[in-house]
This record gives C-alpha cells, sequence and structure tokens, in this order.
C-alpha cells in the first residue's frame, strides 16, 4: 500500500475513533489521557512493519530520564520496570517519543513542549552509527547545499555551522511529537498561540539566558486537531538557506496530518534499517502544501551565539488559500550545464582552477559571461557544490533524462523518484499528440 493511501486510511481511523472518545463520559484525568495514549499507541502499531524488531510501548522512560513518555517506538528489549508495564529503553533504542493530549491549547503547548525540549540532554554520550551521519549527510546537503565534509575544509560561514551542529544533533535525537486530538479551530490561532509562547520565553540578555529554544529543541511535529506543525531539518523535508542566511525551519499545514507523521517515521525507518526500501514512499511525485511559519538564524550578542527568529504572521484567509498539492518536478537544465552534470556523472569533480579550458567553454556562444556567474546558478539547482575549488555532485545518483519536446532535466535517482516521473512525463506528451 502508498503511504498516501495509507495515510488517508489512518486519517479516517483517526477521526472515527476520536469522536468515540470524545462522546465518552470520564472525568477521571489519567484515564481519559490512557484513552488517547491508547489510540496514538494503535495509529503507531498500524504505522510500523512487521519484518522489523520494533515495540510501541507506553508511559515508559528513556535511560537517565524522570519523564514518562506516553508513547514510544524502540528497537530491540528494554529493561521491564517490576510490577508494571512499563520499560527504560536506552536512548540510541528509541526511535520516537510521541506526547500525547486531549486536547491542545496554549497551556497544553506550553507542558507538552516542555516536557520533550531537553530530550536532549540524555543523548550528549549517544556516539553517531552510520545511518545517523547518512540521514546528518542528507539534510545538511538540502538545507546548506554543501556536504558535511566543508566542516573539515573551513568552508562553512558562522550561519551555515549553526546549522551544521543543530543536525547533527537531530540526526542523533529520536523523532519527538506532540499530537493533540483536540484544540484549535484554525490554523491561524495554533500558529499564533505557539508564537505567544515562544516570545514569552526570549532571552532579554546574557545575564539570564533562558535554554531550551534552539531548533534541536523544537519537537520534529505537532498536531492539533487536522493542522500541523513540522519541522524542516532535511529527514526528510529540507528548505534552503535564503540569500540573508534565514533558514525556514518551522512549517506549518492544514493537509492530512498523518501523511506527516507516516512521512516523518519512515524516512528515520529507511535510514536505520537497510532492508527497507525507499519503494515505501510509493511514486513520490506530489509535494504537500506548507506554509512559512518561523524562519532562524544564528547570531552573535556580546561573544555569545543564540538563535534569532522571524515570524511570517500571515491571516488566516492567507493560510487557507495555500492549501493545494504541488506537482514534484526535476531540475530543468540548459546546454552548459548539462554538459558540465554529465561531465560530472562520469567523473566525481571538476578543478575549477586548474581546467584552463573550463570558463572558456561556458562562455562561448552562451548567456553566461563569467565563470563565477554560471556556478552559482548551478550550484542554485541543489544538484552540486564547490569545496575547495572543485565541483562536485551534491546528490547521490544524478542522472539526466531527455524529453521528446527538447528539454533536458536531472535529479538524484536514488529512489526511483526522476524516473517515475519521466515515465508519467512521456505519457503525457504523448496524450498531448
Amino acid at each position: 500500500m502508498q503511504i498516501s493511501s495509507l495515510a488517508d486510511l489512518l486519517n479516517e481511523f483517526v477521526l472515527a475513533e476520536k469522536e468515540i472518545l470524545n462522546q465518552q463520559n470520564i472525568k477521571h484525568p489519567p484515564t481519559i489521557g490512557a484513552m488517547y495514549e491508547g489510540l496514538t499507541k494503535d495509529v503507531l502499531e498500524k504505522s510500523i512493519f512487521s519484518e522489523l524488531n520494533l515495540k510501541v510501548i507506553k508511559n515508559s522512560f528513556i535511560k537517565g530520564s524522570n519523564t514518562e513518555f506516553d508513547v514510544m517506538l524502540v528497537e530491540g528489549n528494554g529493561d521491564k520496570i517490576p510490577y508494571t508495564d512499563s520499560y527504560t529503553y536506552d536512548p540510541e533504542n528509541v526511535i520516537v517519543v510521541i506526547q500525547v493530549k486531549k486536547n491542545l491549547h496554549s497551556k497544553d503547548i506550553k507542558e507538552g513542549y516542555k516536557n520533550l525540549q531537553f530530550i536532549v540532554d540524555y543523548y550528549e554520550n549517544v556516539e553517531s552509527k552510520p545511518h545517523m551521519i547518512r540521514q546528518f549527510r542528507d539534510g545538511f546537503r538540502s538545507i546548506c547545499r554543501k556536504d558535511i565534509t566543508a566542516k573539515q575544509a573551513g568552508e562553512l560561514s558562522t550561519y551555515e555551522e549553526g546549522v551544521f551542529n543543530t543536525l547533527k544533533l537531530e540526526s542523533v535525537l529520536p523523532v519527538r511529537i506532540l499530537w493533540g486530538y483536540n484544540g484549535f479551530s484554525n490554523e491561524y490561532a495554533f500558529r499564533k498561540s505557539f508564537v505567544d509562547y515562544l516570545e514569552g520565553n526570549i532571552s532579554k540578555d546574557n545575564k539570564n539566558i533562558i535554554g531550551g529554544f534552539g531548533p534541536h529543541n523544537f519537537p520534529n511535529l505537532i498536531i492539533c486537531n487536522k493542522y500541523s506543525m513540522m519541522k524542516q531539518n532535511g529527514m526528510p523535508g529540507g528548505v534552503p538557506l535564503n540569500s540573508d542566511n534565514w533558514w525556514s525551519f518551522f512549517t506549518s499545514s492544514a493537509y492530512n496530518p498523518t501523511l506527516f507523521f507516516l512521512e516523518l517515521i519512515w524516512t528515520r525507518l529507511t535510514y536505520r534499517f537497510k532492508e527497507l526500501s525507499m519503494d515505501v514512499f510509493g511514486e513520490d511525485l506530489t509535494i504537500e502544501p506548507v506554509k512559512p511559519f518561523l524562519d532562524c538564524r544564528i547570531k552573535e550578542s556580546d561573544g555569545k551565539l543564540g538563535w534569532e527568529y522571524f515570524y511570517h504572521d500571515y491571516s488566516n484567509e492567507s493560510l487557507i488559500e495555500h492549501s493545494v498539492v504541488a506537482d514534484w518536478s526535476p531540475i530543468e537544465l540548459d546546454e552548459k550545464q548539462f554538459v558540465i552534470i554529465n561531465e560530472l556523472c562520469k567523473k566525481e569533480q571538476i578543478d575549477l582552477i586548474n581546467d584552463d579550458k573550463l570558463e572558456e567553454f561556458i562562455i562561448y556562444e552562451s548567456t553566461y559571461t563569467s565563470l563565477a556567474g554560471f556556478l552559482e546558478k548551478l550550484k542554485a539547482t541543489g544538484l552540486v557544490y564547490v569545496e575547495n575549488n572543485k565541483l562536485k555532485l551534491l546528490t547521490d545518483e544524478c542522472q539526466c533524462v531527455f524529453l521528446p519536446d527538447g528539454r533536458v532535466v536531472a535529479a538524484d535517482n536514488k529512489s526511483g523518484r526522476l524516473s517515475r516521473w519521466a515515465l508519467r512525463e512521456l505519457e503525457r506528451l504523448k496524450d498531448r499528440k
């Protein structure tokens, strides 16, 4: 079953079960909490793959933590707490942590955020494993358009280094989700409540730092009713730094929240388990509608580094207008770009200093007036990067496709996405004729 189909089924299941739970005339808070935690556990169990050694547990702990987490997805066996159904798991074996709320209003956002914000403290001594490094690398590539090797090469700006350190930590941390089944009646109120909470925790001076509000402290996903907020850390979705070095790291949406839920968890699982193919994502030829919510960038103040934030204050009407699914498409290349990309597909790199014929080739009979201008446009495609004066591919399996109408397109085809798009496009062009 494709991810979109399962997401639709799960969403219908959640809506139906939520209504049943909402109608229960129960006033005992622990019992109410247990009902919604049980529903979340059931949804998570329906979302994972039976062939993997995974378990969904409730009311359990990460080793070293005094916080009880509502629902967790874990690998292997933990330590059972005597005379309970609860467990303690080593940090590296915890894949997903979910805090559950029947209702998610302003006070619940504050409480849920606090429960998740300092999970980072339990991961200080966790060593990065190969799957974590791959995830970190891909996330960094999508946001900074450079490889993680740029750190050692000394070619990161202060802003990029802030993102580098954040994503390295994100790749080690579990997926953190705050799920409220009822709450805000519109997306604007949901966003505004979270921003109000953040504004109340701004550090006014370096002598009174309020910790726990860096990008890595934010949950990966917050769901309230049919609305979502999600982190764009490249694991899976990523938004590149803009020209002013702002990173649009937190977005919101009114689209099916269970799809974001599945994408987040399945992405983590495909990196962790080699036997799990990228085919689980189906055709993957659409882009879910998300709206910019919070941008961030590193900032120095009185010799100390911290994060500054920018809030995209859209009206509710504007948020409703921008809720249409878009089609994914590869990058269209011009003739010069294709030649260079094709050359990089054949060999690992192009020497920008010692290749004395390169600039002449780029300028000859083209609109480009300099090699530098050409490189800036080529880097903007997200297909290449420059390190130590060498031009290299930023993708794992870059491929180019010639179309009957004369276009040349390129993309990373490691998931087969480009191949699926090309087949669909060929059918579309055939039907047009």
